[in-house]
């Protein structure tokens, strides 16, 4: 089956499928509905992304298929756990894996786009890309990676602006809003690197864990679309105002946001 017919039949499913989690209780079906939410804003980030990388037709419904599906495993995870935390429950993308299979959702289009939608959702939330010679799986995997982040940064800042109202326990991962952040947190900010689950040990650790998101970024569009949003801004606005070490972390990842959309380039050639 062709993806662009094998996209509105996922979509019917998905709908079916989340259906079977509906609660009576307003706060599961407040955090079932964030994820659904979610679901269809990656989708339409992974297409913005694609569409500027130059896909189209089966290529770029590749990426629509890989977004609808990857926190499929989210929905079955709440339902026993209570959380969206991995750590204290089990890892969603390996869990959306056994979903796919268990339900035999791929059953009807080609092995090798199969494989490549596999992986995708498999690796979507790992610390580091599996090394592979599949160069078009890899693409696919970065696309989607870039795709989830545009829109857990546009959750996450959404409600810190609003974080006044309500707190939402599940969303801050049940970390104590601490006023303090991790040295290792820090650290790994500092040298560029992403910054390990396992380090958190506070609300502002996990803020500043979204900050270091732009450092595993792989496509010009992304970069374009957190400057343009001010998402790096908006996160720094809602940690403390007063911290040295915050400040450089933020400035860090403030400098290289802008080198990676040629700010940089262009203040250099600016006449002064």
């Amino acid at each position: 089956m062709k993806l662009k017919t094998f996209v509105p039949n996922l979509k019917r499913w998905i709908g079916r499928y989340v259906g079977q989690f509906a609660s009576v209780d307003p706060d599961i079906q407040a955090a079932l509905d964030l994820k659904l939410a979610h679901t269809r804003r990656v989708s339409d980030a992974a297409k913005d992304i694609g569409k500027s990388e130059g896909l189209f037709g089966e290529a770029l419904h590749m990426a629509e298929v890989t977004a609808l599906l990857h926190d499929i495993g989210r929905f079955e995870q709440f339902q026993k756990y209570k959380t969206f935390s991995d750590a204290k429950s089990e890892d969603h993308a390996a869990l959306g894996v056994h979903v796919i299979q268990k339900e035999g959702i791929l059953q009807s289009i080609e092995d090798e786009k199969a494989q490549i939608i596999l992986e995708a959702v498999r690796c979507h939330n790992k610390a580091a890309l599996p090394v592979t010679e599949n160069a078009t799986g890899l693409f696919f995997m970065k696309l989607l990676r870039d795709a989830d982040k545009v829109d857990i940064w546009y959750v996450v800042t959404d409600y810190y602006r609003r974080a006044h109202e309500r707190r939402n326990e599940t969303l801050e991962l049940n970390l104590p809003d601490a006023p303090w952040v991790s040295d290792a947190v820090c650290r790994s900010l500092m040298e560029g690197d992403i910054v390990q689950m396992k380090d958190m040990r506070t609300l502002n650790d996990f803020k500043l864990l979204q900050l270091g998101w732009i450092y595993d970024v792989n496509f010009k569009r992304t970069f374009e679309i957190v400057k343009e949003r001010r998402y790096l801004e908006q996160i720094r606005g809602a940690l403390p105002e007063k911290s040295i070490p915050i400040d450089a972390v933020y400035q860090r990842a403030l400098a290289y946001l802008d080198e990676k959309t040629g700010d940089t380039q262009t203040k250099k050639g600016a006449a002064p």
